[in-house]
């Protein structure tokens, strides 16, 4: 058990990474089992969830929740769209906004933001007051994925575009030790193609729909690679074992590799005291069906660094 110096307001860091998300069950878990509750909590995309549902005191809920989560139960969650962003997200901030109960932030049990991003500007938005639900649905509004949010006459969008892991946050709301968690570290290392479903070795006498397919029942055709394209023909791709990533495969890329370069540049000119970095590198940004993986790095992650936290802490065991 820490016991830490009662001068020491503690702010908690949740960083985004969509899936990888549910690492931070497990690391707050590991958090509580040492002995340590922070007295404020910031998050941004994924991270701005899972602080608003701590916040509100029902983490058990969420762990319940996720850990029933399978491959079919994700993908009926994520409604399929074209306008706006490739998925709506509608039915997933349902399930949250149900549990919140109309909850403004100001009612949460311990003081809570949310960062969002103004999609005209790219202004970095903190959310700290109204509804509990609408903030976390705009935090987690990732372009080109979910659709945007009407926020105050302009458009929000994924936090994660401005400030990834916002240490920033937790210090514009006093907090004189912060203990960051940041789940991108190793996110570009062991790629799975975002845990979708990949594309079989190009066969050019094979017809090209079908081909990209999850329990051997094929993806609509607009995610597919289309013959005669680049990513499709044969002597660009000309290794047989080659695969091809789909539309919403190189997008999630692409915001990972985002994520990564401005999270490592935010965090050298702000950095945290404490910085957790559970290993994730295997996780997509969609493999929210793998909860009990992602929990179980991040509680590691905060075990491992026990030692740093009780010396920030002041205290000892």
């Amino acid at each position: 058990m820490i016991r830490r110096r009662r001068d020491k307001r503690i702010g908690l860091v949740l960083g985004g990474g969509a899936a990888r998300g549910w690492a931070h069950i497990g690391a707050i878990r590991a958090l509580q089992a040492a002995g340590i509750k922070p007295d404020v909590v910031c998050g941004t995309s994924i991270g701005a969830l899972v602080g608003a549902v701590y916040a509100n005191g029902d983490l058990d809920w969420l762990e319940a929740w996720v850990s029933r989560l399978t491959w079919q139960t994700v993908v009926r969650l994520l409604d399929l769209r074209l306008s706006g962003g490739i998925l709506g997200g509608r039915k997933v901030i349902q399930v949250f906004a149900e549990r919140f109960n109309g909850y403004e932030i100001g009612q949460l049990q311990m003081p809570f933001a949310a960062v969002a991003t103004e999609l005209d500007s790219g202004r970095e938005i903190w959310l700290q007051d109204g509804s509990v639900a609408h903030a976390v649905r705009a935090s987690i509004a990732i372009p080109g994925i979910f659709t945007p949010v009407w926020h105050d006459g302009v458009w929000l969008v994924d936090g994660g575009l401005a400030n990834p892991v916002p240490v920033s946050v937790a210090r514009g709301m006093r907090a004189d030790c912060v203990i960051a968690i940041d789940l991108n570290s190793d996110i570009l290392n062991g790629r799975d193609f975002g845990g979708l479903p990949e594309p079989l070795p190009f066969d050019p006498n094979a017809p090209a729909p079908g081909t990209l397919r999850r329990n051997g029942k094929p993806w609509p055709k607009w995610l597919q690679p289309m013959p005669g394209s680049l990513a499709a023909d044969v002597r660009i791709n000309p290794k047989p074992s080659a695969r091809v990533p789909s539309i919403l495969s190189s997008v999630a890329q692409s915001i990972d590799i985002m994520q990564v370069r401005i999270t490592r540049s935010r965090l050298a000119g702000e950095p945290a005291d404490i910085l957790i970095q559970p290993r994730l590198g295997g996780m997509g940004i969609f493999d929210f069906h793998r909860a009990q993986q992602a929990i179980e790095e991040g509680r590691a992650a905060v075990e491992y660094m026990l030692p740093a936290l009780r010396a920030r802490l002041g205290g000892g065991e």
